[in-house]
């Protein structure tokens, strides 16, 4: 048997927020869907940085969410632009195991919709969707699957100190200062002074993780203790960064002692003091991950894991328009596969490149879009095609309608009705469709030329 809370919070409590949680066999928080009158920031969204970094610290393979939370307004969520970047946003803080919030026992009795919880997107076989609800299950599926493989990849460690109460926040609340193109973990003063030590220069941690550079907090005191294990990573080759102490941050440290340590580290240079993104390109660390191209309305985050054979990216875009962006990937000698989490589909890039730093990818977003960047066979196996072109739409052909359209009677609808155009339902006089609130089948008959079938495949856009 396993325990998974939500030790952690995320709401104010005195506690040390990540050190609670990595007493669970799985660390576990939450996120919530968007509503436009509660929890509207992603501050107050997403609680899910803080057990990705707990589960990454202290050997967990999976970070758990209870996902999909929300007060409403109820019945309103939609799938893509709602629930999936909402699961995207999460999945790019670090989480990877959903805890669907809420799925109601309701009684056949009770009808339809039937019993709901009065917080959570509602999920039973009595939701209008639920019959159609298996490609967006696929699709929470094979991310989570393959964002459970390997390890997290991070350039920064990040000591939050020994405050009470202490909480890590959302992602881009940034406190190893690093953003974007990098990532970085948070880790408590137990973990500083039990887990880490340094092999080559970084950082590492007893089950693989490792980091080019430990970040202190911008505070002017430290505890003893972890002023002490400063000291002897850097001895040992650690590179950290951060400000220097002036004294300790408890009554019974000695002030002494930290004033010839500090001196030691920082009146030496041994200790760095400029911003974290300098340091790391002074220590010829690229960026992970970059982007250009991108929209005004593009809305680009990432995660990167690793394992033994393969670089998994997983790049998403929360934004509602599309977008054609040049992607470069800290990776060299291994041919980018694109996989589509939405479709399963697996492909080799056909246009992509090589520089001394980063393979580049050409990658096309739908609104909302996402997509996995893996890669694990030789670039030369898999070389970039010369003069690749994507597929291009050379004809449009409207359908114009009318449209037979059938309202199921056991949920109050009219039965077929015709429409002369596709139109809004809430927008129709008849109460049977205004009000409707189940599943509707659309016929209409259109012509296609037998010269445009011929040779060309043919994509039916329902909007």
């Amino acid at each position: 048997m396993q325990i998974h809370p939500e030790s952690g919070g995320p709401h104010a409590v005195p506690i040390d927020a990540q050190r609670c949680l990595g007493f669970n066999d799985i660390p576990m928080s939450e996120f919530w869907a968007w509503s436009w009158r509660h929890r509207i920031g992603d501050a107050n969204r997403f609680f899910v940085k803080q057990p990705a970094s707990a589960a990454h610290v202290y050997g967990r393979k999976y970070v758990a969410a209870e996902g999909f939370t929300t007060i409403g307004p109820h019945w309103q969520e939609t799938l893509w632009d709602n629930l999936k970047p909402s699961f995207d946003k999460a999945c790019c803080e670090g989480f990877n195991m959903l805890f669907w919030h809420a799925f109601v026992c309701s009684p056949k009795e009770c009808g339809m919709p039937g019993i709901q919880y009065f917080a959570g997107t509602h999920l039973n076989p009595n939701v209008t969707w639920w019959d159609k609800s298996k490609p967006f299950f696929d699709y929470i599926n094979r991310c989570q699957f393959m964002l459970q493989q390997g390890l997290f990849v991070a350039d920064a460690v990040y000591y939050y100190g020994d405050h009470v109460p202490n909480f890590a926040q959302h992602k881009r609340t940034d406190p190893a200062g690093i953003l974007p193109g990098y990532d970085y973990d948070v880790i408590t003063e137990e973990a500083l002074l039990t887990r880490a030590s340094v092999r080559d220069g970084r950082i590492v941690l007893p089950d693989g993780m490792s980091y080019r550079i430990l970040v202190l907090p911008p505070r002017d005191r430290i505890s003893l203790a972890a002023l002490r294990k400063v000291a002897e990573l850097v001895r040992n080759g650690a590179v950290v960064v951060g400000p220097r102490p002036v004294a300790g941050e408890g009554l019974q440290d000695d002030d002494e002692e930290i004033e010839s340590l500090a001196a030691e580290l920082w009146d030496t240079g041994r200790v760095r003091t400029e911003p974290a993104r300098e340091i790391l390109a002074e220590l010829g660390v690229p960026p992970d991950f970059t982007y250009t191209g991108a929209s005004e309305e593009a809305d680009i985050d990432y995660i990167h894991r690793r394992t033994a054979e393969a670089d998994i990216y997983f790049v998403a875009d929360r934004g509602k328009q599309p977008q054609r962006l040049r992607c470069a990937f800290r990776v060299l000698g291994k041919a980018p596969e694109l996989w589509n989490p939405v479709t399963g589909e697996r492909t080799f890039a056909t246009a992509y490149r090589q520089t001394s730093t980063h393979t580049e990818v050409e990658l096309e977003f739908p609104p909302c879009g996402s997509w996995f960047v893996v890669f694990r066979e030789s670039a030369d196996r898999h070389p970039p095609a010369a003069n690749a072109r994507p597929p291009r739409i050379v004809d449009v052909q409207p359908i114009e309608g009318p449209w037979q359209v059938t309202f199921d009677p056991n949920w109050g609808g009219p039965g077929t009705v015709v429409f002369d155009k596709l139109v809004d339902w809430t927008t129709r006089p008849e109460p049977g469709i205004r009000f409707y609130s189940g599943t509707a089948v659309y016929q209409a008959t259109f012509h296609v030329d037998a010269e445009t079938l011929e040779g060309r495949r043919l994509w039916l856009d329902l909007g």
